[in-house]
């Protein structure tokens, strides 16, 4: 059987055996993979066994197996790419890779391949990796995650009642209900998160301000959370830095 040969970002390490690791990738045009890399930590006389690192990117090869999409593929040749050294530079833009990781691993269906949220991943690495700021980046690919997904909340208008929601007006974020919830609508909601107008314009224009990014991240976080059904860990440490 060929190996299928694709561009690929590491999303997850496990180990498997005392010589061997499971990887999560994220394929451009294979989607999510999880492959077996035997052999890989068993190092020679003559060569250290480097493995693979998180958060790189390269051009994979491998077998699938076709049985299932879930099944187990091998990993047979990994060519390093861009290993995104200035990651490991700051504490800060390495935790927003990381949690960028997390939440493919967990919202990325296995063999469903969307070409723009890989390109989408590889851009917010790149630009982590050049010193720009993070939570703005962050924020471009929540978004860009939830469309990919499917789960994208309405913003322009109430989800209960169909109102409109009036640019610069505050409103109830109902992730359950798919978007914004009007005043009137509210009441009835018992999960629920309240968003700034100033948050809300800037998510709907794609325009972030230090200040709306932070709350936008946020607010993001909170929608990845109640789909996923759990708090991406990473989440603290990209607002903290630590």
């Amino acid at each position: 059987m060929p190996a299928i040969k694709d561009e690929a970002i590491t999303l997850k390490r496990l180990d498997y055996s005392e010589t061997s690791q499971v990887l999560v990738f994220l394929t451009r045009e294979h989607g999510c993979r999880r492959l077996i890399a035997k052999g890989i930590k068993r190092g020679t006389s003559k060569r250290f066994a480097t493995g693979i690192d998180l958060l790189e990117r390269g051009q994979v090869a491998f077998i699938a197996k076709f049985q299932s999409d879930a099944s187990l593929g091998t990993l047979t040749e990994w060519q390093q790419l861009d290993a995104y050294m200035g990651l490991r530079e700051d504490l800060q833009r390495l935790y927003g890779g990381q949690y960028a990781a997390e939440i493919t691993t967990a919202m990325v269906e296995e063999a469903d391949p969307d070409a723009d949220l890989f390109d989408a991943l590889r851009d917010l690495l790149g630009g982590l990796a050049c010193g720009a700021e993070p939570l703005p980046l962050l924020v471009g690919y929540q978004c860009a995650l939830l469309r990919s997904a499917g789960l994208w909340p309405d913003l322009s208008r109430c989800v209960m009642c169909g109102k409109p929601a009036p640019a610069g007006r505050a409103g109830f974020l109902a992730v359950h209900q798919g978007g914004l919830a009007c005043r009137n609508c509210e009441p009835g909601i018992v999960d629920k998160r309240k968003v700034s107008g100033a948050t809300l314009d800037a998510l709907r224009e794609a325009r972030l301000t230090p200040a709306t990014a932070r709350d936008a991240f946020d607010l993001l976080n909170y929608t990845i959370t109640h789909i996923i059904g759990r708090q991406p860990t990473l989440a603290r440490f990209v607002l903290t830095g630590k």
